[in-house]
């Protein structure tokens, strides 16, 4: 290209910018002038300093907000030297059953559930009923939110797209709700004043195992209460059941360690209310429940869950009814689980003989059925809700449990 005149211009104001970026950031020149006169005993400041001008910072209250959280370390306020074991709604044991058993000191004397606790038979239009109580539990109800994601085991680093639907908790909710209330209005009205249902209780409870302090703090999702308690299930003697062992594994393993806590025995009813614990009714989210080293969690796992939740609650009530100081139960207290995820139901009852987790001659008494799938699938084919699979013995376990005094 042929170059010309107005081409060899050049702008005046790019120039004077570019230039000014690189003169405006000068270095002054260290001449030593300060030196020599710090020798000769003159006072020198320095100029940004001197040029600085002071603000002094006044702390102002401001109504509504709070002060700061304490640090997470020795100076906070709830910090103890002793290191606190904690069990809480989102833990597994790695051992699962079997670990539970040696922290509640618990045998299991029989395969499947108490005897005096017979499954129901219902119609055909319970039956029908009950299919429409799933469907509107995990179809058709109007929820819409993000899903968590989907994983493949076989494929973990695939992008699967987002879904939206039902939250979990929210159809463990609706579910376990409607079946109670579609069980209640098909009971004896007799029988049905004998139950209260609450919803999100806390139970705690503190003790000493071999020297670790340990606290069990779980949540009560659902807790059926009946105006008469529970009659116990057995009085054959555990003398001679003996406690399971997973040596060289440490019986307190996979529990959090903690030095800032409070330690704390809650029963969360008064104790003038003339209601006692019948059935907990416990959510497994597989989102909020996991292990540690990141596997899945095993049914077993799934059993020991339930067995510490169960545990607590009779545990927690018992020390409020008999007294902080009782060990050897002057009546047992029994308790009934059942822990679903929506889809599997795990049934447990718990006969509490005593609160010395170290005696070797009165033990506590579990009874479990392995978990029972209420449907293989609920949802939508071709725009159609569809349930698949459906299993009628989940809800005659779950009327037997209702019935049981």
């Amino acid at each position: 290209m042929r170059i010309t005149q107005s081409l060899l211009r050049q702008h005046i104001g790019w120039h004077f910018e570019k230039h000014w970026n690189v003169q405006r950031k000068r270095v002054p020149i260290q001449t030593g002038v300060d030196k020599i006169l710090r020798e000769k005993g003159f006072e020198i400041e320095d100029p940004i300093e001197f040029l600085k001008e002071k603000v002094v910072h006044e702390r102002i209250e401001v109504v509504g907000f709070g002060n700061r959280p304490p640090k997470l370390d020795h100076t906070h306020p709830n910090w103890h030297d002793r290191k606190l074991l904690t069990y809480k709604d989102n833990n597994v044991l790695l051992e699962g059953l079997t670990q539970a058993k040696i922290l509640t000191n618990t045998v299991q004397i029989t395969d499947g559930l108490p005897e005096k606790i017979e499954p129901a038979t219902f119609s055909s239009e319970f039956n029908r009923r009950i299919k429409n109580i799933i469907l509107g539990s995990f179809a058709l109800d109007a929820q819409q939110v993000k899903l968590p994601k989907v994983k493949d085991p076989e494929r973990p680093a695939w992008n699967f797209p987002r879904t939206y639907g039902i939250t979990q908790n929210r159809s463990f909710k609706l579910l376990v709700s409607k079946l109670l209330n579609l069980i209640e209005t098909s009971s004896d009205v007799e029988l049905v004043k004998q139950r209260f249902l609450t919803d999100n209780l806390i139970f705690s409870y503190l003790f000493e195992k071999d020297n670790d302090l340990i606290q069990f703090q779980l949540l009560g999702d659902f807790v059926l209460l009946s105006k008469e308690p529970l009659s116990p299930v057995t009085q054959q003697s555990t003398k001679e059941f003996d406690l399971p062992i997973i040596d060289p594994i440490k019986p307190t393993i996979t529990l959090n360690e903690e030095n800032i806590y409070v330690l704390d025995n809650i029963y969360p009813i008064k104790k003038e209310s003339p209601f006692y614990p019948h059935t907990l009714f416990i959510n497994f989210d597989p989102e909020n429940v996991k292990n540690i080293f990141e596997e899945e969690v095993t049914e077993d796992q799934i059993h020991g869950r339930n067995l510490l939740k169960t545990f607590t609650a009779a545990a927690s009530y018992a020390r409020a009814r008999y007294g902080e100081t009782v060990t050897d139960l002057p009546s047992p207290v029994t308790i009934q689980s059942i822990q679903t995820d929506g889809k599997m139901f795990y049934f447990g009852v718990l006969q509490l003989n005593t609160l010395d987790l170290n005696s070797k001659d009165q033990k506590n008494i579990w009874y479990h059925v392995p978990g029972m799938p209420l449907y293989e699938s609920c949802g939508y084919n071709v725009g159609k809700p569809v349930l698949l699979g459906y299993n009628k013995d989940v809800i005659r376990h779950l009327l037997g449990f209702y019935n049981n005094v």
